[in-house]
């Protein structure tokens, strides 16, 4: 949907460009009062509909939490006992062989 919206504000610029235009408007429209809920659906609306904004903000804070949770989570699985992050594999070149770390 914001392709189509893009096209109709005649914004310049590839799709990707487009979009992170028009979520930048949305944002200055969001920040000066404006009620604008996103949609994975439909796109962009208006509502005048106060109990409709709060489910749609504490939707968005249940959703930022539960991103950073994943996050955490995947970083703490990544990470070995010492604290690195595994950027190699868990095992050490012994000569011409590899041999397993213990």
């Amino acid at each position: 949907m914001a392709a189509k919206l893009a096209a109709r504000l005649f914004l310049p610029g590839n799709r990707e460009t487009q979009r992170r235009h028009i979520r930048a408007i949305v944002k200055l429209l969001r920040d000066n009062g404006s009620r604008i809920i996103a949609t994975l659906w439909g796109g962009y609306f208006l509502t005048d509909d106060p109990q409709l904004w709060r489910d749609y903000l504490e939707g968005r804070q249940i959703d930022a939490k539960r991103i950073l949770g994943e996050t955490h989570r995947r970083k703490r699985m990544l990470a070995d006992a010492q604290g690195q992050g595994m950027l190699f594999d868990n095992r050490a070149r012994c000569g011409v062989a590899t041999c397993g770390r213990g």
